[in-house]
């Protein structure tokens, strides 16, 4: 029986090529690298990945024939004392969130292929090792969330191919020996493997364009993790050190601003809005948010106006939370106690405010701190600063709603209730009557609160400008009033403002939304990158039975129900357009440089290319361009040669199949008596065999690959 099992155990042969192992090597490491730059493992495994697999690829080389049956023993005991190990750790991961396990299971999959290369003697072995390099990458696809992971792909690519196409010539080595000589293994690999590639760009291309977008599935992990656990020194209050002194806990505003504010800093996120000041935050990212589609990432509100300033009635917060995830309240307006289920993680890339950013209605938090604070009107504040590298994830229960379906739950038909009357329907008795007539002349021809909230948004789209150049508000001025009659040019403090006044003088609930606009969606990491210019104020509307639900002239962001989600391409061109328009606005000169480095990085390969054919023919034998002039006629015809067949075999092919001239076995046979005969064969032979070849090879080039000069 043993010798049974030694028997089996060399039933496959091993694989002799070096270049294959090393293909499959270099593959496996780009994917090993790519896996452990998104932080999935300890430095136990760093080192055992970075230099056990490239030692187990080396030890698998030299013992390719022996039997090895007591390092198998020893690997899969090893195997199942991994697996073993990843189960007490995603045991005890689950109290820490579905991302802790999701990084053991990472890190399991790196112990296999550690594991694994240690004994890969066979060909089949290697291609197991490719595969399971395409899973552990899959995975780190999967974690990523910036392009820095593309070189590592291109790297992985070309690495796959390579691989490919070295174990197939090496496969076709084992095969009965062909007339001519074997090229060696790697002769012409790096060609097909380029072609192969570029084919394989092509079919990944289309097929991402063609692929629906991905939707966030609550199957997935839920990431959250704080870079720098510091808490707020007011539990509760708000924190925006990106505002400088100008902060909620800084000092005193300086004139028309904060003083010491970052760039990207927005004043709006603070205990109240001056819609006086000035400046807008600048393109500095901010945050990417993996959602399934766009959607504003409400921050806070406001519900009090006295012609110039937004201030919250009701700032006391709540503690809520002791458990993950984190149930967030209702609080007054929002009616729907279900909906679609949108899940966000937000990845954030600067220190900001504590604000838990997210998208209406959140329903559940996973924060890395077990407790946050929540204001009446629903804002969410976190107890630790919000420091870059904080990442948490909210999942909102939206309702799904139509311009129908806001139409039929009219508030004014419906009825408001008394606490969301209470807050929301404040108007300054210095409000100008203008404002008020204005408001009523706008939506006489509206029917319901839908449309006379659209019929708003169309007068200020025809009749006022959206501009960041704005001149000051004059002192004692109404912010309302000045935006609407005398300048009618504003950003979005003024216009959110003026709509939200605008309704609440015909009876409409209304208030004030802080926080971001979605953001461009990436194509090619599928996460909405979030800038400073993207914050944003717009208006909030109640809607009996549906809650509050976002408008604004400015931000066309589509109503849930009426919302498509698009294919994964979608934006490609803009994407890459946008970033184009910049370069050569900046920096004209680069582009021409890139175009220019391409355009002779092409012609020198070209003319390697060229040189590298003419000295090969001129150092090549009559015999190797006779077999190449075969191979031209025959594919002209239609007919390439099999790797596989010999030289009597594909003419034999050509004759009988292809109706070629029969004179190619003439040729033929002077070809192999020239190759193999004890002597070379005369000139005057090769001459005449030559005339043969090139009347049969003008004639099929002449009739463009119509069947070859029939007999």
């Amino acid at each position: 029986m043993w010798e049974a099992i030694k028997d089996a155990n060399r039933a496959v042969e091993p694989e002799e090529s070096a270049e294959v192992r090393i293909a499959v090597l270099l593959t496996v490491l780009v994917a090993v690298v790519a896996l452990l730059t998104e932080g999935v493992a300890g430095p136990v495994s760093t080192l055992g990945a970075l230099f056990g697999i490239p030692f187990g690829f080396y030890l698998s080389h030299r013992m390719r024939r022996a039997d090895a049956l007591g390092l198998k023993a020893v690997l899969a005991l090893t195997l199942v004392a991994a697996v073993g190990a990843f189960m007490v750790r995603a045991t005890a991961a689950v109290s820490e969130g579905f991302g802790a396990v999701q990084l053991a299971l990472a890190e399991l999959f790196l112990w296999v292929q550690i594991i694994h290369s240690l004994h890969v003697p066979a060909r089949r072995d290697l291609m197991f090792s490719v595969a399971s390099s395409g899973v552990m990458f899959a995975i780190a696809s999967a974690l990523s969330i910036r392009l820095t992971i593309a070189p590592f792909l291109i790297a992985w690519l070309l690495g796959l191919v390579a691989s490919l196409v070295l174990a197939h010539r090496s496969a076709l080595r084992r095969l009965p020996a062909l007339a001519t000589d074997p090229p060696p293994i790697g002769a012409g690999a790096a060609p097909t493997a380029l072609r192969s590639f570029a084919a394989l760009l092509v079919v990944a291309t289309l097929v991402f364009v063609a692929l629906p977008a991905a939707r966030s599935s609550r199957a997935l992990s839920f990431p959250s993790s704080l870079s720098a656990n510091l808490p707020i020194p007011d539990a509760g209050s708000l924190n925006n050190p990106s505002l400088g002194e100008g902060g909620p806990t800084g000092g005193p505003a300086s004139a028309g601003g904060f003083a010491g504010r970052d760039s990207f800093g927005y004043f709006g996120f603070a205990e109240e809005l001056d819609t006086s000041l000035r400046g807008r935050p600048d393109e500095t990212l901010i945050m990417r948010v993996r959602a399934p589609a766009p959607a504003f990432w409400r921050g806070q509100t406001f519900d009090t106006w006295d012609g110039r300033t937004w201030t919250q009635s009701a700032n006391e917060p709540v503690s809520i939370g002791g458990s993950e995830p984190i149930g967030i309240p209702r609080t007054a307006g929002d009616d729907a106690a279900f909906g679609e289920e949108f899940i966000q993680t937000f990845y954030m890339e600067q220190t900001g405010p504590n604000i838990v950013f997210g998208a209406y209605r959140a329903s559940e938090v996973y924060f890395p701190d077990r407790f946050l604070f929540q204001l009446p009107e629903g804002a969410l504040r976190s107890g630790v600063q919000m420091e870059a590298g904080t990442v948490y994830t909210v999942i909102s229960h939206r309702p799904v709603v139509t311009a129908r379906d806001l139409a039929a739950n009219d508030p004014l038909r419906v009825g408001i209730p008394p606490e969301v009357a209470a807050h929301y329907l404040q108007v300054p008795d210095s409000t100008p009557p203008r404002v008020l007539d204005l408001a009523a002349e706008v939506t006489a021809d509206a029917t319901t609160t839908y449309d006379k909230v659209k019929a708003v948004e169309a007068w200020m789209g025809a009749n006022t400008t959206y501009t960041l150049d704005i001149p000051p508000l004059p002192d004692g001025a109404d912010s309302v009033d000045h935006y609407l009659f005398e300048t009618r040019q504003g950003f979005c403090e003024q216009i959110g403002t003026s709509l939200v006044v605008m309704l609440r003088s015909l009876g409409i609930p209304a208030r004030l939304v802080v926080g971001f606009t979605p953001g461009e969606r990436n194509p090619f990491t599928g996460l909405y990158e979030v800038r400073g210019s993207d914050a944003h104020s717009w208006a909030e509307v109640y809607f009996p039975g549906i809650g509050w639900q976002g408008f604004d002239p400015t931000a066309a962001v589509p109503l849930s129900g009426e919302f498509d989600p698009g294919l994964a391409g979608e934006g490609l061109g803009r994407y890459f357009g946008e970033r184009l328009d910049r370069a050569l606005g900046v920096a004209p000169a680069v582009g021409f440089v890139v175009f220019a480095v391409a355009v002779a990085g092409t012609l020198i390969v070209l003319g390697a290319q060229l040189y590298q054919r003419r000295r090969r023919r001129a150092t090549a034998s009559w015999s190797d361009l006779a077999l190449e002039q075969i191979d031209h006629i025959g594919r002209a015809a239609g007919a390439a040669r099999s790797p596989t067949a010999t030289l009597r075999e594909y003419v034999h092919q050509l004759v009988d199949a292809a109706g070629a001239d029969e004179r190619l076995w003439d040729v033929a046979a002077v070809i192999s008596a020239d190759r193999l005969g004890p002597f070379p064969v005369s000139e005057a032979e090769r001459r005449a065999a030559q005339e043969i070849l090139d009347e049969i090879e003008h004639s099929s080039t002449s009739r463009r690959k119509a069947p070859l000069l029939v007999r």
